[in-house]
């Protein structure tokens, strides 16, 4: 049995339909329906199981509101609609290839801000459900997707796919200084500006102290054991491969090392594998880190010192004669 309120003269019943015909009038309206109610305040907000609503329409419980679209798995089920000032929708699209159903918050351009559009993408084939959620911003009537979540929990802002599987994935336009931005806090002080952590806790920072950076690598010595002064420094230099190379993305020039040579005598500075290709067949490159070069070129000094203090002890000997 349904219940129309209508606005009209009259009142029709049968076996199928109950209509009420009026106006409600007064301070408050008041329809009960079963073992819930309809509620009308003076000023015209409806509440539906409140006697107190805060908007036009306010409906308060602990079960599930539903839109049905027409038939049994498709249509398109709406509140408001799209593209017009603060509405919500709720939308299904038909079903062809694919299944999928979306959640909006949208509005038109005004005062400076642009709609917000949040859906949950992805398709159904006989499977076990799987989607993604996006979210746009709108110029007028043109919606751009922004953000987005994957099923699998990854995060990609200006891009729609996660780089090499990456939680987070971030991409800019190529304009200088706009990736991201971190302040922290004011003044000259050393500042944290991002931790890098295991499960055994932090094992680096980028800390700010005023007027530069500091890149920072794990080096208590609590974290730390079987300590011994390094040997055999100005040999692992005399191996290094130090050359000069051109960049193949622009031809700029450029000077350093081989990431798989480096390895070969300071394996703690190249991250990788000579080679690698990643799930997707693209290469996966090596990196390295040449600050880990700090200590063998230091004690390979300290050894270079070392004979030359001998050979220069030998020589005033010899002077003397």
């Amino acid at each position: 049995m349904s219940l129309i309120l209508d606005g009209t003269a009259g009142i029709a019943n049968n076996a199928t339909d109950l209509s009420y015909t009026g106006t409600l009038t007064g301070s408050t309206g008041v329809v009960n329906i079963g073992a819930g109610q309809i509620y009308k305040d003076a000023s015209g907000n409806v509440g539906i199981g409140t006697s107190s609503p805060v908007s036009p329409l306010t409906v308060a419980g602990t079960s599930s509101i539903n839109w049905i679209g027409s038939g049994s798995s498709t249509g398109t089920a709406t509140i408001g609609t799209q593209g017009t000032g603060g509405s919500l929708f709720v939308q299904t699209p038909s079903v062809s290839a694919s299944y999928a159903s979306g959640l909006g918050v949208d509005g038109t351009y005004s005062g400076g801000k642009s709609v917000i559009n949040l859906k949950a993408l992805g398709t159904y084939s006989g499977g076990p459900y799987s989607a993604d959620m996006a979210f746009f911003t709108a110029t007028n009537t043109t919606l751009s997707e922004k953000m987005r979540i994957d099923s699998g929990g990854r995060v990609q802002i200006g891009t729609t796919s996660a780089l090499y599987s990456a939680t987070l994935t971030l991409k800019s336009a190529g304009n200088a200084y706009n990736l991201t931005s971190s302040r922290v806090g004011a003044g000259t002080g050393s500042l944290g500006h991002i931790v890098f952590e295991t499960d055994t806790g932090a094992v680096g920072t980028i800390f700010t102290n005023g007027a530069s950076t500091l890149y920072n690598t794990s080096s208590d010595y609590r974290l730390k054991k079987n300590i011994a002064p390094m040997v055999g420094a100005l040999a692992k230099v005399q191996a290094l491969k130090p050359c000069t190379y051109k960049w193949n993305a622009d031809g700029s020039d450029g000077e350093g090392f081989i990431a798989h040579e480096l390895a070969e005598v300071i394996p703690g500075a190249v991250t990788g594998e000579k080679d690698a290709v990643g799930e997707d067949g693209k290469p996966v490159y090596q990196g390295i880190d040449v600050s880990f070069l700090v200590a063998t070129l230091t004690a390979a000094i300290q050894e270079l010192k070392a004979i030359i203090d001998t050979q220069t002890t030998r020589i005033t000997a010899l002077e003397a004669k």
